[in-house]
């Protein structure tokens, strides 16, 4: 195994480990067995902003550092990576889901929509996948055709689902009033001292226009917790309290809004819609089996006839207590006769190094360009100059010279390019020499392997690397009747000092 693939595996190991260790910590903290005075007992288990969040502040850089046409460049590889993978990572979910309810606690069920939110660990340099297993093909008028249409279906997607939610939240809100009853200020600060939950932001309101209770909002200022206008007895209020408080401090509202984020990506596939109502149901079994940690049956049975009673509405980043007609029956019989099943933790774990080992393994080309035009941009022969070439083997360094720079030129010229997405060494696929080039801009570094060529441009503020694939690939036969080692001898070199081998 070459070094860089043993960091990468260790690195996901590592970071697959420590997810499986969340999932105990969490797991204890939610039961008060390991909850100081200063922990919240409720927590999130993956952040469902980070990948979002990466994305947008990727393409802002991007923007301001390489401009237009590149930003559109990296966000069409960095989406269709996404895309692809989130793709078949939910169809099998879907498939083996019905299978680790059974198995796993529905808090790890929930958690299991959330892993690809850490998908931008894979954008890192260090998660270099060395050459796509599946290189799917396409003209370059039709990739950005599709990838405009994608775009605007993402787009009207995403404000069509906050619009729903501003919307939602402005009629739930419109006539809500702040609950000022000592009876139950009481039992609300009660379970949110049993959260230990310090310093609050959110608010208890009673609103006519809900007919469940529910917390609306993904910012700690901007959520409510939004009581029907009804009576409820103590013990239903502190179960709903629970409820609310428990969603609240897992931020399930942000794991809805990935949810709905991933859907707008793959808004043409089915799947995903369903992927979407399937978390939503998961978030809510998980609450319930929170709540009802350690409870007796009198307070499940009650807790269920709580459900029954409160059937409601939820739009955009909401959670509620009761929504779904087609959950109930199943999330009833949990309730009812609860079953023994593992943490999941290690199930967590494997999925997740799996799904970050796999990523990057599917590339998209499109467009195809000559050398002449995307190396040397159809400038003179004369205007760049091969510096040096080089290769390593097992032992040396080698570097080679050139017996015909005019016909070392022209085939580099006559290369069939394509743009690659994704970022690919393409080591162990063969040959790789770098190549050097002296342009009028500054140095051009070219690594050239069998069926990978990468541009990095060492002059200018706007130095973005560039991948492309060779579908034909190189022929190394007639490279190497053009170039020849420089010398023979190792430690040698030459009188110019540009040619020589270099023991490692």
């Amino acid at each position: 195994m070459r070094e860089e693939s043993m960091v990468k595996v260790l690195a996901v190991v590592m970071i697959s480990i420590a997810l499986s260790w969340v999932i105990c910590s969490r797991d204890r903290a939610e039961k008060g067995r390991k909850c100081g005075n200063d922990r919240q007992r409720y927590l999130p288990y993956l952040a469902g902003y980070l990948l979002p969040l990466f994305l947008v502040v990727v393409a802002g850089l991007s923007m301001v550092c390489y401009g237009i046409q590149v930003t559109a460049q990296m966000t069409l590889s960095m989406c269709f990576r996404i895309f692809v993978h989130i793709s078949i990572y939910y169809a099998m979910l879907i498939l083996v889901l019905r299978f680790l309810r059974r198995h796993i606690r529905a808090r790890t069920c929930a958690m299991l929509w959330l892993i690809p939110t850490s998908l931008y660990f894979t954008e890192e340099s260090w998660m270099e996948v060395s050459k796509p297993l599946l290189v799917i093909h396409m003209p370059e008028k039709m990739a950005w055709v599709l990838f405009f249409l994608w775009m605007l279906g993402f787009s009207v997607v995403l404000i069509w689902k906050f619009i729903s939610h501003v919307s939602f939240r402005s009629h739930i809100l419109r006539d809500a009033v702040t609950v000022t009853d000592p009876a139950i200020l009481e039992l609300w600060q009660r379970e949110i001292e049993r959260a230990q939950i310090r310093e609050p932001k959110f608010k208890l309101v009673v609103s006519p226009k809900t007919t469940t209770p529910l917390s609306i909002g993904l910012f700690g200022s901007t959520t409510q917790v939004v009581l029907p206008k009804r009576s409820y007895t103590s013990e239903e209020l502190m179960l709903i309290f629970r409820h609310e408080i428990i969603h609240i401090g897992r931020k399930d509202a942000w794991a809805k809004f990935f949810l709905v984020f991933c859907t707008a990506m793959c808004w043409f596939n089915p799947l995903m819609w369903i992927a979407m109502r399937k978390s939503a149901e998961d978030l809510e079994l998980s609450c319930d089996e929170t709540v009802l940690l350690d409870s007796d049956d009198e307070t499940r049975y009650q807790y269920a006839e709580l459900i029954l009673d409160t059937a409601g509405d939820e739009r955009g980043f909401t959670t509620c207590l009761s929504a779904s007609v087609s959950a109930v029956r199943y999330r009833l019989k949990n309730i009812a006769k609860p079953q023994k099943r593992s943490s999941g933790a290690m199930t967590v774990g494997v999925i997740f190094f799996v799904l970050c080992m796999s990523y990057g393994y599917v590339a998209l080309t499109y467009g195809r360009s000559t050398g002449d035009e995307v190396i040397f941009q159809s400038r003179d022969s004369k205007t760049c100059t091969l510096k040096y070439a080089t290769e390593e083997d097992d032992l040396n360094v080698i570097t080679y010279a050139c017996k015909d720079r005019a016909a070392f030129h022209e085939y580099m010229s006559k290369l069939s390019m394509e743009q690659l997405t994704g970022n690919y060494s393409f080591t162990g696929d063969g040959r790789q020499i770098e190549l050097v080039y002296q342009t009028p801009e500054g140095i051009l570094c070219i690594d050239l392997s069998d069926h990978g060529i990468k541009l990095v441009p060492l002059y200018g503020e706007k130095r973005a690397i560039s991948h492309y694939y060779l579908r034909e690939g190189v022929n190394w036969e007639y490279l190497d009747t053009l170039l020849v080692p420089s010398v023979f001898q190792e430690g040698a070199v030459c009188k110019d000092g540009m040619f020589q081998i270099m023991s490692i």
